[in-house]
């Protein structure tokens, strides 16, 4: 038995594929690929299968990672060729390597965020106000916690989880890249960075894109 970490991109219609569902894609997608794999053991065999940091509902990314265990010397090549022939459009096999980083060591996610308005007015005045908001010592947002077993809301200082941002202006555009926490302890999802400096400058966009490139480790090395 041996590791398999496939590194896959979600693109075009299926960013609007949940979780759950990715995992129920993946899971046909081994069976039909004819892949041995290595099946969990209790009262509910399935193969074994983990993500690294899921993404959220609605954004795209280069840089999605799961793994799982096959029982047979089929090459990754095989493996990366057998599965992207019964995988749908929108999700595309990148790689198959042997796992080099554990997924607790994830710190930090690169974005590259679209943020269209409806006018060039809104994108000028979001861009300017932008710059100095992230360059300050506090840009305060309620984000979603958890308490024991419930889920609370709480107030935290979007600042803590910024390590870096650029912003360029065209037209009604703004464009957005970011390196931002993200990990089992801290995260911060780019739509509620938009959301925050929206509530700030009085903008509402029209369409907001966000790819995800890079999951970057606690050593700044690029995930893999």
């Amino acid at each position: 038995m041996r590791s398999v970490r496939l590194n896959f991109s979600k693109t075009g219609r299926a960013i609007y594929v949940s979780h759950l569902d990715l995992t129920r894609i993946m899971s046909r997608a081994i069976r039909r690929a004819g892949l041995s794999m290595w099946f969990t053991e209790g009262f509910n065999p399935h193969p074994y299968l983990t993500f690294a940091l899921p993404l959220s509902l609605g954004q795209s990314s280069d840089c999605e990672y799961m793994d799982i265990r096959i029982t047979d010397d089929m090459t990754n090549d095989e493996i990366l060729r057998r599965l992207n022939e019964a995988l749908p459009d929108g999700i595309n096999i990148i790689s198959a390597s042997e796992p080099k980083f554990d997924a607790k060591e994830i710190e930090k996610a690169m974005y590259f965020v679209k943020v269209v308005f409806e006018n060039n007015e809104q994108a000028q005045q979001f861009y300017n106000t932008a710059d100095e908001l992230v360059k300050g010592d506090e840009l305060l947002a309620e984000k979603i916690g958890k308490k024991g077993h419930r889920k609370v809301k709480k107030q935290v200082n979007l600042i803590d989880f910024i390590y870096d941002i650029k912003f360029s202006c065209a037209e009604n555009t703004v464009n957005m890249q970011c390196v931002l926490a993200a990990g089992n302890t801290n995260n911060l999802n780019p739509s509620l960075l938009v959301e925050t400096i929206e509530e700030h400058t009085g903008t509402e966009d029209k369409q907001l894109y966000i790819v995800r490139k890079k999951l970057i480790t606690k050593n700044n090395e690029n995930f893999r």
